[in-house]
């Protein structure tokens, strides 16, 4: 495996946009879990799911039907606006594809089809040298692929330091493919994030 360090993008409007969509995307998210949690703690702990009526088919008189019932629908609408919530963030990565594409490093979910608008988040060009090339730990080394590189950008600090399409992306920062494959490649947006302006380390598998 070979290591290399990039820098996530700064002060790019495409980027800021991503962040916004992700940003609501996550405002979504914890408000499905506060009312599931209400649900689950409320008197007679009718959760998500629960029966509402007894064995009569009575209303239950040891849960405020009304008030599951209320939150209940909220959780659907709040799911329903989540799945849209993805979706834009799924056109934000597009956006942020088209708008960097002059000058950056593409990376795409290996047994995927072509970059487009569900492919994985981009890698900014690096504003300064890649880190020199450096053999990885048999841990490393021992890591699967999760992703694979599609475009590296002529003279670009990433390609000066050897990085080339076809490589196999087998970490980037923290994240490896147990987290792609339990989270997603929206994983990777989160680590762009934090890392923004700052290097970035990735290590990957050549052909």
């Amino acid at each position: 495996a070979e290591a290399f360090s990039m820098a996530a993008p700064s002060n790019n409007p495409a980027v800021a946009e991503l962040l916004r969509k992700q940003d609501e995307a996550k405002a979504i998210e914890a408000e499905i879990m506060a009312l599931t949690e209400v649900l689950d703690s409320m008197p007679g702990k009718p959760g998500v799911k629960g029966p509402l009526v007894d064995r009569e088919g009575f209303p239950r008189a040891d849960v405020d039907v009304h008030e599951v019932r209320n939150h209940r629908n909220r959780i659907a609408c709040l799911q329903t606006d989540h799945v849209n919530a993805m979706k834009e963030v799924e056109q934000a990565l597009f956006a942020l594809h088209q708008a960097t594409k002059g000058g950056r490093v593409s990376v795409q979910p290996l047994d995927s089809e072509p970059s487009g608008p569900n492919s994985a988040p981009q890698a900014a060009a690096p504003t300064h040298d890649a880190a020199p090339q450096q053999q990885q730990p048999a841990a490393v080394r021992a890591e699967e692929p999760f992703a694979l590189v599609d475009q590296v950008s002529d003279a670009s600090p990433a390609s000066r330091a050897g990085l080339a399409v076809g490589d196999r992306v087998v970490r980037m920062g923290h994240v490896t493919k147990a987290e792609v494959s339990a989270q997603g490649m929206g994983v990777l947006s989160g680590v762009v994030r934090n890392h923004e302006g700052r290097p970035l380390a990735v290590s990957v598998l050549g052909e």
